[in-house]
């Protein structure tokens, strides 16, 4: 294995392990990380001549067009620059770009990858596990967000998210017959698993659990378990309801249910209530948005220059908007939503565009499951920028692989 080589595959181990380090957040070492290891990197891939695949063209067309609408956006610095905490401005996507072609460039094999990348899992997963047992069983005092571990990312969604992407790579590793591997995939599989237990992650323990089952139903073979299955699911749904454990229901329904809540015992920071928000605020410029990283500053300006959001000129407003008008939202926990904001209706079809076809390159392979775990869980969560590498990762995996 080449120097190259070991410096991909070391970038994607290590990139999730980075912590906050002498003033850098979470994100912002992790970025810097990426940002100068791929520099590192490029010097070596330069000399390689690029390919420009179907894929690689839809792709720089979709940074051009972040590029460009972030140029001519509400405030280009923080566009292209990227601003606190997630620092994705236009650079950073630009780098991301990169890093998709030096793996489509690269010939590192797919059980090398997931060996890799489930490493880096266990580790980040048992750190989430060790920390949880520290605050919970022993009172020690942990980094935590509102009383929940954050291992390795400063939020416990984020790293939750991390190890749920990981699980289908376990479970690749653990269908080789190498026994060594298996071993591997299982051990890795079952870390993940509690960790994002441990990190009270809704939509990541759902995922996962999901994951989990079609892994069983893979194994068994057994189509009767389907009905199970979806009896288990049916009589869980009923009685979170019926008992209101709002496990599920609770964080996207019962808001809607309820004109004037009491915001007393409950947040308004809920995707129910920001979503239709930002779905005003995107028809107020829904072709070319407003730039990266811009969120913030768009949803002020709109409860600004809306005066009849203001509670002295109505006194019937309602009490959810006077909250959201004092939240400092930078992302919408919805990523078409962000692209709408960030650049309108041009880069959600470019986007779009990638998507589609790395979905049709990926039938029938092992890599469309990682990947349609992305694509359903940044509808509900904001990104690190570990997931967007996961999912360049992935565009680059699969368009070499469909040549071979």
């Amino acid at each position: 294995m080449g120097f190259k080589q070991i410096l991909i595959l070391g970038i994607i181990f290590l990139l999730p392990l980075l912590g906050s380090f002498k003033g850098f957040g979470y994100e912002q070492i992790k970025v810097l990380f990426f940002i100068v290891s791929i520099s590192l990197l490029g010097l070596f891939f330069i000399k390689k001549q690029i390919k420009w695949t179907t894929v690689s063209k839809l792709a720089g067309l979709f940074i051009l067009a972040l590029t460009l609408t972030s140029l001519i956006g509400i405030n280009p610095q923080n566009s292209i620059l990227g601003t606190y905490p997630y620092s994705q401005g236009a650079i950073l996507y630009l780098y991301l770009f990169l890093f998709f072609l030096i793996v489509r460039g690269s010939n590192i094999k797919l059980k090398t990858y997931a060996k890799v990348l489930t490493g880096s899992a266990a580790v980040v997963g048992l750190i989430a596990i060790k920390d949880w047992v520290l605050l919970n069983l022993f009172n020690q005092q942990i980094p935590t967000y509102a009383g929940r571990v954050v291992s390795t990312f400063g939020q416990p969604n984020f790293y939750a998210g991390f190890l749920l992407l990981i699980l289908p790579f376990s479970y690749f590793l653990f269908q080789k017959p190498s026994k060594k591997l298996q071993i591997l995939g299982f051990s890795s599989g079952l870390i993940s698993m509690i960790g994002i237990l441990v990190s009270y992650s809704r939509s990541a323990i759902l995922l996962s659990f999901i994951l989990l089952i079609l892994a069983l139903i893979d194994q068994l073979k057994i189509k009767k378990i389907l009905i199970m299955i979806f009896l288990i699911f049916i009589t869980a749904a009923f009685l979170s309801v019926k008992f209101s454990s709002g496990f599920i229901w609770r964080e996207f329904f019962y808001p809607t249910t309820i004109s004037n809540p009491d915001l007393t015992k409950e947040s308004v920071e809920k995707r129910v209530y920001i979503w239709p928000v930002s779905w005003m605020v995107i028809l107020q410029k829904p072709i070319l948005g407003y730039g990266l990283e811009n969120i913030n500053l768009v949803f002020s300006n709109y409860f600004q220059t809306n005066k009849h959001y203001l509670f002295e000129e109505n006194l019937k407003i309602s009490p959810v908007l006077i909250s959201l008008k004092e939240l400092n939202i930078d992302r919408t926990h919805n990523y078409l939503l962000d692209l709408f904001l960030f650049s309108g209706l041009l880069g959600v079809l470019g986007w779009l565009g990638l998507v589609g076809l790395i979905l049709k390159k990926s039938y029938r392979t092992i890599l469309i499951v990682p990947l349609l775990t992305y694509l359903i869980w940044i509808q509900f969560q904001n990104q690190s920028v570990v997931h967007l590498i996961i999912f360049w990762f992935l565009a680059g995996v699969i368009d070499k692989q469909s040549e071979i």
